[in-house]
């Protein structure tokens, strides 16, 4: 998978994932490339009131509320061999 599509695929889940926690037609208010000692490990989405945080080293997407509290976490490898399976 290139970077494009990996890209493609992290955002829709995003999407989909705050869709499912109750935000109809999300839109992202800021997205915030994630970088430690200069490289770049992530990306940081924001909407109203949750923010999706996917970092590279890991294949996970985690959703945080108010207060920074955890919501839910999904499995982007499962999630794209579900996609490829429908």
């Amino acid at each position: 998978m290139d970077d494009s599509t990996r890209f493609t695929s992290i955002r829709q889940t995003v999407l989909d994932g705050v869709s499912e926690l109750g935000i109809p037609d999300p839109a992202i208010s800021r997205m915030v490339v994630l970088t430690r000692n200069g490289y770049w490990i992530g990306y940081r989405f924001s909407f109203d009131g949750i923010q999706a945080v996917w970092l590279t080293a890991e294949s996970v997407v985690r959703f945080f509320g108010e207060d920074e509290v955890l919501l839910r976490t999904v499995d982007v490898r499962q999630r794209a061999s579900r996609q490829k399976a429908a």
